[in-house]
């Protein structure tokens, strides 16, 4: 479990926890879903107003009621919501990869059966 910050916004998250990750993928389908509904022409505001909408949506459906408008501190900014999104996307990146480096002594590397395993070796040899 890792503290990802935000502004003047943190949270614990675990992404090992099956349960987070069940909520994560569903907020990211509602979102997907709430992004069918942001109007496509009319007026910049109202269009910027949906989107803002849709990601204080998914910060809420992820971290609970309130998180949107604490994470955008009230804002109405576009921006704000794509720095916020991209900070949460590297900070996954990076707990994945420390992640693996941690358990990737326990995998198996095992490649295949034994043709397999001759011909995957056969490649890795030099000279």
């Amino acid at each position: 479990m890792s503290l990802w910050k935000f502004g003047n916004f943190e949270k614990e998250i675990d992404f090992t926890d099956a349960d987070f990750l069940d909520v994560l993928d569903a907020a990211k389908a509602n979102m997907a879903e709430e992004l069918k509904k942001v109007p496509k022409v009319g007026k910049n505001s109202d269009i910027i107003r949906a989107q803002v909408q849709c990601y204080r949506t998914f910060f809420d459906t992820l971290f609970g009621a309130g998180a949107g408008e604490a994470i955008f501190e009230g804002k109405t900014s576009l921006e704000v919501c794509l720095r916020a999104a991209s900070s949460l996307v590297a900070f996954e990146d990076n707990e994945s990869q420390r992640i693996d480096s941690q358990y990737s002594k326990y995998y198996v590397k095992n490649h295949g059966n034994r043709e397999q395993r001759r011909r995957y070796n056969k490649g890795r040899k030099q000279g």
